[in-house]
């Protein structure tokens, strides 16, 4: 039992809740046409999965465009990433699947307001 409260106290609270994507939603990368799933998306960032092919995401500032299945762009957004990690080889047989992780960067009011939009509609709580 102490090591459960142990790991209660050092919990992390996420400041905005996380959503998964219901209807398809995917992300593409400012000099990039391929579409990238979203994992979970929230008010404060979002995850995405791609295919690691070489080519590094820089942990500088760029534009990310969510997209719906048909293609129509949704919104840009500036992001900073947090964490580019590898999801491992039992959920992608023999592709190199990354998550990628990244925190919204200056919204504007438009933006959020977008954002909210796309939330409520695209999504279902986790």
């Amino acid at each position: 039992m102490g090591v459960s409260l142990k790991r209660l106290l050092s919990l992390k609270l996420r400041r905005q809740r996380r959503y998964r994507p219901r209807n398809s939603l995917y992300v593409v990368l400012e000099h990039s046409s391929a579409k990238n799933p979203v994992g979970d998306i929230s008010m404060g960032g979002l995850s995405f999965y791609y295919q690691d092919n070489g080519l590094k995401i820089c942990k500088g500032s760029y534009e990310l465009k969510l997209t719906s299945a048909n293609g129509q762009p949704m919104v840009r957004i500036t992001f900073t990433t947090v964490s580019d990690n590898e999801t491992g080889s039992l959920i992608f047989q023999k592709q190199k699947i990354k998550r990628h992780s990244v925190r919204f960067e200056r919204l504007t009011a438009e933006q959020k307001a977008r954002l909210k939009y796309i939330i409520s509609q695209c999504s279902a709580s986790r």
